[in-house]
C-alpha cells in the first residue's frame, strides 16, 4: 500500500481553501445560490422608507430633520416647503445627497397633489379628484419612487375606475392577434376581433404610433369596406351582471390616421346584435352591406392625420332599429369609404356623466 502521508499537508490546506472559498461567495462554488438569491432580490421590489443623511452642516440637518417630521405627521405643503429650500441652499450636492433630496421632494410633491385629490374623492367627486391628478401628474410617471406617489397611483386608479369604463386594454397586449392561437382570434376573447389587417402594435407617442401607454391598435382598412369590434366581452359581462350603458354618458376614443391626406370614413356603431358580420364569400360591399344593417347607435367620423382625443355624446348618436342602450353586445367601427388607409385607435373607454 502507497503512503500519502507526505500529502496531508496539502490536503489540508486545499480543504482550508475549499472553505474559504464557500466563505467569501466565491462565484465558482456559489454559482447557483447567488442567481437565486439575485431572482429573490429582484422580486423584492418593494420602496423603502424615506432615508436619511448628513449634509455637512448643522443647520441643514436641524431643516431636514423638520422636513422628516413634517412628512410622518402627513404635513406636505411644509415639507415641500423645507426641501425647496435646502435644494436652493445645496446648489450642486454631491450624488448620494441629490439622490436623497430629489426622493424627498418626490414625497412631498406627491404629498400635496394627493392631498388635493382626496378632498374630492372623499366627498365622492371622482371626475374632480381625478383632473387634479391628471394635471400634475398626466402619464402616470412624475412621482415614481415615492411613497406618497404609489398612494396617488392607488388613488388614481379608484377614481379613474369609478369614472371610466374600459372598452380595450391595450397594454395588457404584448403580441399581434395573428401571433396568437387561431381559436383565440376567432373568439374575439382579447376585448376585440379582427377582421381583415388589425394588430396591437408596440410604440411610442414620438412616433405616431401609440398615444398614450406602449401599444395601441393599428388597422389597414383596405379599399373595400370593412369593420373591428371592439370590447365584446366588456359588453357581455355587462349583460350578464345587469349593468346598463344608461350609466354611461360619452365614449372616448383617441384616433389617427397615418396619412393626412386620406380622411377615410367611418361608422361608430354600438351593435346590439354582437358578435363578426357573416360576410358573404369575396365580402365587398355585401359584407359591408350587412354591418350597415345592425342595430343599434351609429355615428359617423373622419379620422385626421394626428391624434384626435375624442369625447362624443351618446346622446347625439342615431338610433336605428328597436334598440336600447341596454341591448348593446359590442362597438363596431365600419370602414365606409375612402383609399386605403392605416389607423390607429387607443384608449377606448366610456365615461359616467
Amino acid at each position: 500500500m502507497k503512503d500519502y502521508s507526505d500529502f496531508r499537508p496539502l490536503l489540508k490546506y486545499v480543504a482550508w481553501l475549499v472553505l474559504l472559498c464557500i466563505a467569501s461567495g466565491s462565484p465558482v462554488l456559489s454559482q447557483v445560490g447567488d442567481s437565486d438569491s439575485s431572482v429573490e432580490q429582484e422580486e423584492n421590489t418593494e420602496l423603502g422608507p424615506v432615508p436619511k443623511i448628513d449634509l455637512g452642516d448643522e443647520g441643514l440637518n436641524d431643516d431636514l430633520d423638520r422636513f422628516h417630521e413634517y412628512l410622518n405627521n402627513r404635513e406636505f405643503s411644509r415639507a415641500r416647503s423645507i426641501i425647496k429650500r435646502l435644494k436652493t441652499k445645496l446648489r450642486k450636492p454631491e450624488p448620494p445627497i441629490a439622490s436623497v433630496l430629489d426622493r424627498c421632494s418626490k414625497e412631498a410633491e406627491a404629498g400635496v397633489v394627493l392631498e388635493k385629490a382626496k378632498k374630492y374623492f372623499d366627498k365622492e367627486k371622482m371626475k374632480q379628484a381625478l383632473a387634479v391628478i391628471m394635471k400634475e401628474d398626466p402619464d402616470g410617471t412624475s412621482f415614481v419612487g415615492s411613497l406618497t406617489g404609489e398612494e396617488l397611483s392607488e388613488l388614481r386608479k379608484k377614481a379613474f375606475e369609478e369614472v371610466y369604463l374600459v372598452l380595450a386594454d391595450y397594454e395588457k397586449e404584448t403580441a399581434s392577434p395573428e401571433e396568437q392561437p387561431e381559436e383565440e382570434q376567432g373568439r374575439g376573447g382579447r376585448g376585440w376581433q379582427q377582421t381583415g389587417r388589425s394588430k396591437v402594435i408596440g410604440g411610442s407617442r414620438e412616433d405616431g404610433d401609440v398615444r398614450t401607454g406602449k401599444f395601441a391598435l393599428h388597422w389597414q382598412t383596405g379599399d373595400q369596406i370593412s369593420w373591428i369590434t371592439i370590447g365584446s366581452e366588456v359588453f357581455q359581462k355587462m349583460i350578464d351582471e345587469g349593468q346598463s350603458m344608461t350609466d354611461y354618458r360619452y365614449l372616448n376614443l383617441s384616433i389617427r390616421c397615418e396619412d393626412p391626406k386620406a380622411r377615410p370614413q367611418l361608422l361608430l356603431l354600438f351593435d346590439a346584435n354582437g358578435g363578426q358580420v357573416n360576410a358573404p364569400r369575396g365580402g365587398g360591399r355585401r359584407g359591408g352591406t350587412r354591418a350597415f344593417q345592425r342595430d343599434g347607435y351609429n355615428s359617423a367620423m373622419i379620422p385626421q392625420g394626428r391624434w384626435q382625443d375624442l369625447r362624443m355624446d351618446l346622446k347625439k348618436f342615431t338610433r336605428k332599429g328597436e334598440v336600447e342602450w341596454d341591448m348593446i353586445e359590442t362597438l363596431r367601427i365600419v370602414y365606409t369609404g375612402g383609399p386605403d388607409s392605416l389607423i390607429m385607435i387607443d384608449d377606448v373607454r366610456l365615461e359616467k356623466p
